[in-house]
């Protein structure tokens, strides 16, 4: 994009904002001509004063006792009941894992037309075991229509783990052996840390995963159909990893130390220091992880109607290391201006011990070739983050201006050590050869971006904003054989030096509204990509530039008897990202090559979704039925070649369409015993050639939690993922099973957690790829089978008398 359309972007998002704030100011001077009457309020948890979104909000009149108006809490926990008569009412607030209140004596009148009843305290639900008093426990996950959200701190099953054990926990989720996340069989997922892009740019899904401790979670939530105010990255949607942090007054934090077999250990610290004007906030974790792997192929080959195999055997050993610092602090200049800066580092290692034996026979099952390799990898990655932040909120409820600069710079290095031994078909030595591999990345983001929300009376809620994302990433590798000399020779065939430089521009509108228990949000989001690629020594370039509109629609019907609809469209785009266009040729298994593809496209999603919810007593329901079709869809794809090696690129396959249901249900069966559970069907069809054109699969997911006392419970994970088809790809079924149990102590601050992950081993990686003139079978197991003991200290939260002027939870995702 020019710099003149970039001036225009800016403009019109700049026009937006004042025209918005000139026209709510006019409303407001107008407003007071309205004699119906309205209540107000918000929700909150008494004990930790977070924000309850979607709490239940039920009006009755004080005569009769019947029903008059209902609603549910928004993103800041505000609920508002309006086109009220005259009259005395009270009001039941309720929600999952929470006593539910009621307010009487509520009087609406001409002198008394708005009533505002400011925060609601909810306590969790406390019952009575035999002579012992439980408190009651809010639910792990909380299934809202637009999103799940995830609370890691009740979920005793990731102790000792990482993000990717706690969202492999999330309905309709599942994460393979390497970390990867794919959801109702897609992988194409946006992750999030606190609502902004991961220090480790350019990372994959799993390394960003794998890098965060579970320890320094405090929830996550996946969204499938976010609104327009967010990037539409991602076709399967945005999952956002909020980390831990406190605001209440004076010191208070948390520390937690972890144990696990086989050298598995991870720590974190939490600190919080809050004065009126000033919040200090920081935190450091680290993470050490060694485990063995182990694995097979099988290849069969069809060649000039020659048949052959190739078989391989590995075996080794992979060590994590982590540690994360993040530090902090708000100002909190006054009532309506506070100014946040926030520093990230972020250190992930991942080094490789591997053994390789390879084994090709013909039809006869007669040796034709054999040889061993050996390496040594070690990657690290290092990235620093940058934030600054303001926040203006004014004097009417829900209105504010929020700004930030980000900017990261992350660095990757690799270097692989390989022995290769050649033998003869008497399996009788010949020659061996050494290489090294070297890599080096450098990558680079700097974000800048306004939101604009003010909720006018009478009018609806407006909201608008700009941003602007520029990316410059170097990915440069080098090969290095060694001679007879015991010198090392450059091979010049396999250097790369990869530019690719990406600007995204944009600009959004939302705007919404209810009629009576009616909810309705549109929204509009207009971006320009320019991306720019250039493979300095085979002379390759390309320049690629998308403009594009992406809607969105959010639809909400609040039924009786605590019983909501939801209908929500959106259309993303999967854009290639650096690693799928680079053109470098990964020969390090010299019979299974790949590489990147730069001619590839952006994939497009239309996104439907139709959600349901419902109460019946304590007990939660939640359904939703989705259709997604997905044009250009981007696959990896792999051919044979007349030689028998394999080529795996990617390409824009086909078409790409599903369907399927989701269920979800949280059900105290008992006082001391409640169950959750999920299900999830998806059909996925694909319309091209050389692909397993249609299946069909279902994840199962439960979980049993115990409240044996008020200091000690337990927890039992079950998990089943059908056979899955992906393009050429069918990974087979897995059942795997999760322990967990925790006592508390001197009133819950300090805590000692016992869990074994994978009870019966079953966790392995089973796959099968066909193609043209092939067919192969993979066998991978990593150690999964592994027990934890954790202890955790939470310091005194302390008070905090000045709430009003707190700075409020951010990094959520802003949903309607």
């Amino acid at each position: 994009m020019n710099n003149r359309s970039l001036k225009v972007l800016l403009i019109v998002a700049l026009i937006s904002c004042n025209l918005a704030a000139q026209y709510s100011d006019k409303r407001n001077n107008q407003s007071g001509n309205n004699p119906a009457g309205k209540i107000s309020g918000s929700l909150f948890d008494a004990q930790t004063n977070q924000i309850i979104e979607y709490g239940n909000v039920v009006l009755y009149q004080t005569k009769d006792s019947s029903m008059v108006n209902g609603t549910i809490s928004d993103k800041e926990g505000k609920f508002t009941l309006d086109n009220l008569q005259f009259g005395m009412y009270y009001l039941k607030a309720s929600f999952i894992g929470y006593a539910t209140k009621y307010i009487d004596s509520i009087r609406v009148n001409p002198k008394s037309l708005e009533v505002d009843l400011g925060k609601i305290l909810l306590d969790e639900q406390s019952i009575e075991l035999g002579n012992v008093l439980v408190t009651g426990q809010k639910e792990m996950i909380i299934n809202n229509l637009d999103k799940k959200v995830i609370n890691v701190e009740k979920d005793l099953s990731t102790t000792g783990g990482s993000a990717v054990d706690v969202v492999s926990n999330i309905p309709s989720v599942t994460v393979d052996l390497d970390g990867n996340v794919s959801f109702r069989g897609n992988q194409n997922i946006t992750i999030l840390v606190d609502g902004k892009p991961s220090v480790l740019v350019g990372a994959s899904n799993s390394d960003i995963l794998n890098s965060i401790p579970a320890s320094s979670i405090e929830s996550i939530e996946l969204v499938t159909n976010p609104s327009a105010r967010y990037d539409p990255d991602g076709t399967s949607g945005i999952l956002n990893i909020i980390l831990k942090k406190r605001i209440n007054g004076g010191l208070n934090g948390s520390v937690s130390l972890n144990v696990g077999t086989g050298d598995k250990y991870n720590g974190s610290i939490n600190l919080n220091y809050r004065t009126p004007y000033f919040n200090f906030f920081g935190s450091y974790d680290n993470r050490i992880a060694r485990m063995w792997n182990e694995g097979n192929s099988l290849r069969t080959n069809t060649i000039n109607n020659t048949t052959s195999y190739l078989s391989t055997v590995n075996n080794g050993t992979n060590e994590f290391g982590s540690q994360n610092v993040n530090v902090g602090v708000d100002y909190l200049y006054d009532n309506f201006n506070t100014f946040t800066l926030i520093y990230r580092y972020r250190d992930f290692g991942f080094d490789n011990n591997g053994k390789v034996q390879n084994k090709s026979t013909n039809a006869l099952d007669q040796l034709t070739n054999y040889f061993e390799r050996s390496s040594i990898a070690d990657r690290n990655m290092r990235g620093n983050g940058y934030t600054a932040s303001y926040r203006r909120t004014f004097g009417s409820k829900g209105k504010e201006l929020t700004a930030d600069v980000i900017f990261n710079d992350h660095k990757m290095n690799r270097e692989e050590n390989t022995n290769q031994y050649n033998f003869d078909l008497n399996l009788n030595p010949t020659n061996t050869g050494f290489q090294q591999g070297l890599s080096n990345n450098k990558n680079k983001e700097w974000t800048f971006q306004s939101n604009y929300v003010n909720p006018i009376e009478g009018f609806g809620r407006i909201e608008t904003g700009f941003k602007v994302t520029l990316k410059d990433l170097n990915s440069k590798n080098n090969y290095l054989n060694l001679d007879t000399n015991q010198t090392w020779i450059e091979d010049i065939t396999r250097k790369t030096n990869f530019d690719y430089d990406e600007q995204v521009y944009a600009v959004y509108g939302i705007y919404s509204n209810n009629i009576s228990k009616f909810q309705y949000q549109v929204g509009l989001r207009i971006e320009q990509a320019n991306v720019d690629g250039s493979e300095e020594l085979s002379n390759i370039k390309f320049n690629k530039n998308y403009f594009a509109l992406y809607p969105t629609i959010h639809l909400v019907q609040v039924l009786p008897d605590e019983q909501e609809v939801q209908l929500s469209y959106s259309r993303r785009v999967e854009r290639p990202n650096n690693r799928r266009l680079n053109p470098y040729v990964d020969k390090s298994d010299s019979l299974n090559i790949q590489y990147g593809n730069p001619e590839l496209d952006p994939e497009y999603i239309n996104s439907l979704e139709l959600g349901y919810s419902k109460l019946f007593g304590r007990t939660s329901l939640t359904s939703s039925l989705f259709y997604r079709i997905t044009n250009d869809a981007i696959s990896d794809f792999t051919i044979l070649r007349p030689d028998g090696v394999t080529e795996t690129t990617f390409r824009n396959l086909a078409s790409r369409s599903s369907y399927g249901l989701e269920l979800t249900a949280a059900h105290p069966l008992f006082e001391w015993l409640r169950l959750n559970g999920s299900f999830s069907y998806f059909n996925i069809k694909y319309d091209g050639e050389d692909l397993l054109e249609e299946s069909n699969s279902w994840i199962s997911k439960a979980s049993m939690v115990l409240f044996l006392s008020k200091d000690f419970n337990m927890q039992f994970n079950v998990n089943y993922n059908s056979p899955i088809v992906d393009g050429q790809e069918k990974e087979k079924g897995m059942f795997t099973a999760d322990f967990a149990a925790k006592k508390d102590f001197l009133d819950g601050q300090l805590s000692l957690t016992f869990r074994v992950s994978d009870i019966f081993n079953t966790r392995k990686r089973d796959e099968e790829r066909t193609g043209a003139n092939f067919f192969t079978t993979f066998y991978g197991k990593r150690e999964s089978r592994v027990a934890f003991l954790g202890i955790s200290y939470r310091l005194s939260p302390g008070t905090n008398k000045d709430r009003e002027r707190q700075r409020p939870e951010d990094g959520g995702m802003d949903e309607f």
